[in-house]
């Protein structure tokens, strides 16, 4: 959920299966993810994404919209990222190291933020939630990193 800009000391190219093990997948365009570093060069309890992930699989694909990422995942106040499946959650946490100290610590500032600015607006209108949806979920430029925490968030608000 961070930024990736362009470009090779900031991101690589993921294949959601590894090449090593579907190698007539290797340039299959539904097969390649824009990735970050992911800790690359740092002891594997530092490293995360897909440098964490190796040539190890996972079932679901965050760019394939039939594997519904968005409904598998919640966000804790700590910022913990969970899912309530034990494959997906396992796949989160020790295949991908979601839970690494500095992108749980990004996720939950972000939720703070949008504590405080709910805190502040209390009743805030349905209207007003659909809104702040839109223009973090859809700002016309480029996505505020981690951005989709609070769309998350917000998505429970509404439906509650």
């Amino acid at each position: 959920m961070g930024r990736i800009r362009n470009g090779p000391t900031s991101m690589k190219i993921e294949h959601w299966r590894c090449h090593a093990q579907y190698p007539g997948e290797q340039l299959v365009y539904r097969n390649l993810l824009g990735a970050c570093r992911g800790g690359e060069g740092q002891p594997l309890q530092r490293q995360h994404c897909d440098t964490r992930k190796g040539d190890r699989d996972i079932l679901w694909n965050p760019a394939e919209p039939g594997h519904h990422i968005e409904t598998r995942i919640r966000y804790e106040l700590d910022g913990t990222i969970a899912g309530d499946d034990p494959v997906f959650d396992g796949h989160l946490n020790e295949v991908l190291n979601l839970n690494h100290a500095r992108i749980k610590n990004n996720r939950k500032g972000v939720l703070n933020g949008l504590l405080d600015w709910w805190r502040a607006e209390k009743p805030v209108p349905k209207a007003r939630i659909e809104g702040e949806i839109a223009k973090r979920a859809n700002p016309g430029g480029d996505l505020a990193p981690y951005c989709l925490v609070a769309v998350w968030w917000l998505n429970q608000k509404l439906a509650a």
